[in-house]
């Protein structure tokens, strides 16, 4: 347990010896139930935390990147290019949003995060530009999320796009400091839509060399 715990916290601390499924998918380019069935199939081996999260080994990862001619895995530091935390409570949401990051054309790499203390701790480590935020959390809600990242000078800068089912709250939302609000439940188009308006139009330079791309 002790072991497990330490393996855990590498997540967090921004070691980079564990990664999530969800940023998995996204350097795949491959949607969370493809990479699921990878799993299942035993072509990439992950592990369950005591939490019940699903966690796969860096060394791991890489080696399965390499056999199947995907593009490799940079552990040197923070991975470069646009990165997306979702921060979602509702599995549900989260698998949706993280299957349409999978297919953005912007290849962005993915992490996500369950209640807003897990979010504020992974925008430590992972150092997101852009944030999908659900505005109803247990702990610590998307309002006081906004409000933590807008007052500190090094996270005042990351574009934050809330995603709520009260339209009562997207006035308080906006005035907390998220540079859009959106309502549940949304597609693609939306959330394209969005990134388009708060990033800017994408490099066309950057693509993910063909090899690597795998559909679910």
């Amino acid at each position: 347990m002790r072991d497990k715990s330490k393996r855990d916290q590498g997540v967090a601390n921004g070691s980079r010896r564990l990664i999530t499924t969800g940023e998995a998918a996204g350097h795949c380019q491959v949607s969370l139930p493809a990479l699921r069935r990878w799993i299942r199939d035993g072509r990439l081996k992950a592990f369950q935390t005591p939490g019940k999260h699903a966690r796969i080994e860096v060394r791991e990862f890489q080696r399965f990147l390499k056999q199947y001619g995907m593009p490799p895995y940079s552990t040197d530091g923070i991975p470069a290019g646009l990165r997306v935390l979702v921060v979602e409570d509702e599995p549900q949401v989260v698998e949706v949003l993280t299957g349409l990051l999978a297919a953005h054309p912007r290849h962005p790499t993915v992490e996500t995060a369950s209640d807003g203390y897990e979010a504020l701790i992974k925008v430590g480590s992972f150092r997101p530009t852009f944030l999908i935020l659900d505005i109803v959390m247990p702990k610590l809600d998307g309002l006081e999320v906004c409000r933590r990242l807008r007052a500190d000078p090094e996270t005042r800068d990351i574009k934050i796009l809330a995603v709520t089912g009260r339209e009562d709250l997207v006035p308080s939302v906006l005035a907390a400091g998220a540079d859009g609000c959106i309502a549940k439940p949304f597609g693609f188009d939306v959330i394209d839509r969005e990134i388009e308006r708060l990033l800017g139009p994408p490099d066309r330079a950057a693509k993910v060399p063909a090899e690597g791309k795998r559909r679910s």
